[in-house]
């Protein structure tokens, strides 16, 4: 089934079930879909459904650190939109562990052989091409520390 079939058929469940936090998660989810859809002119592909919904999953998680900073007053929202992580991270494929992308990180240095800091980028993009489940975030943490 496409992912695209698939938020329909959760959200028609949440529906029913009148889960209004889940229906909340997959209309956000499915308005930036439709978003991206009319911006590149093309059918919703489980790839870009992916790239949507792990987009907006990291939008989120920065929202939830900036409510959690406001103590108090943002733990309510904080609550709200980390349960739309946790529901909508299972259409997304399994991060990798931190140690198992080091280890992709070393293996891409190995291959490319004497490399520095201007070629970041490049060490990144090597990497983040080895598969799925690789975090953006820490490859680039990860490169930084190995070429410092």
């Amino acid at each position: 089934m496409a992912l695209i079939d698939d938020l329909s058929a959760a959200l028609k469940e949440a529906m029913k079930a009148k889960d209004k936090p889940k229906l909340d998660a997959i209309r956000q989810v499915q308005t930036e879909i439709a978003k991206k859809k009319s911006e590149k002119g093309e059918e919703a592909t489980d790839e870009l459904v992916l790239g949507v919904i792990s987009s907006y999953v990291k939008k989120m998680t920065k929202a939830v650190e900036e409510y959690k900073s406001l103590g108090e007053r943002g733990i309510e929202m904080a609550e709200k939109i980390q349960f739309e992580i946790d529901f909508l991270s299972d259409w997304l494929p399994e991060q990798l562990s931190e140690e198992d992308v080091a280890k992709l990180v070393d293996e891409v240095l190995a291959d490319l052989g004497d490399v520095d800091m201007s070629q970041m980028g490049r060490i990144i993009g090597a990497v983040m091409a080895k598969g799925d489940g690789i975090d953006g975030s820490v490859v680039s943490k990860l490169v930084k520390d190995k070429l410092s």
